[in-house]
């Protein structure tokens, strides 16, 4: 009838029936287990890569430094400081183009940035796939029968999941960032030490830029990730 009120465009569209729903849904689906796969992938270098340098090459080398200097201090009362392999670790790593033309220090002074290039990387993969659970959502939540999305689109923070299940991805997360407050704050101390140590002269305040810098990137990466986690969270609960 021409006096009858239309009706909203929302009200006119009928809802995906789950013969149409499910292919979408599948694609979806399939997308989100192949970037979760590089995900995971890329998370477990990132971690694995900073344990080991931290643990095998950056911490025994800062130590090293600091016992070159107090013997230094001491000057005749400190015995001959045994010449650690530490100094020429990577300069004779033979590849098949050659030996590695970089010293420990150069590789040691640029730790932090290389663990926040990393770690910016791989919070950007989460927060891509934050956004696409959250496609995969409201296509689950039109079904007839809804499915768990914990289940089918599993996250290292589950915006779903209560505050004790995303402690462990927490962590996980926030460990790189901690490597780097932590390293910074060691480089700052031996920073002339080290600097005498390298090829090449820089000033103080080139290396000094580049740690503060590395700071600001995982404290971005977080604050973003935690972001995105919230209005997933929210978006969510309003879907369900």
């Amino acid at each position: 009838m021409d006096g009858a009120p239309l009706k909203p465009a929302c009200y006119l569209r009928k809802p995906m029936s789950d013969a149409e729903t499910t292919p979408y849904l599948d694609r979806l689906l399939a997308l989100y287990a192949e970037k979760l796969k590089r995900f995971r992938l890329s998370l477990t270098l990132l971690l694995v890569a900073t344990i080991a340098f931290f643990f095998l090459i950056f911490f025994p080398y800062m130590t090293l430094v600091g016992n070159q200097k107090d013997c230094q201090a001491k000057q005749g009362q400190c015995t001959q400081l045994e010449q650690s392999q530490l100094e020429d670790r990577f300069s004779e790593v033979t590849t098949s183009w050659g030996n590695i033309p970089i010293s420990t220090a150069e590789v040691v002074i640029f730790f932090p940035a290389g663990v926040a290039c990393g770690f910016i990387a791989v919070t950007a993969q989460l927060q891509g796939l934050l956004r696409l659970r959250q496609a995969i959502s409201r296509q689950v939540n039109s079904l007839e029968s809804p499915i768990d999305v914990t289940l089918i689109a599993p996250l290292l923070i589950d915006p779903k999941q209560s505050f004790l299940d995303q402690i462990p991805g927490g962590l996980t997360l926030l460990f790189p960032p901690l490597v780097v407050v932590y390293s910074v704050r060691l480089l700052l101390g031996r920073l002339p030490e080290l600097q005498d140590k390298l090829p090449y002269i820089q000033s103080l305040s080139f290396y000094q830029k580049i740690y503060i810098l590395s700071i600001l990137l995982v404290m971005y990466g977080l604050l973003k990730t935690v972001f995105n986690v919230l209005q997933a969270l929210l978006s969510e609960r309003k879907s369900s």
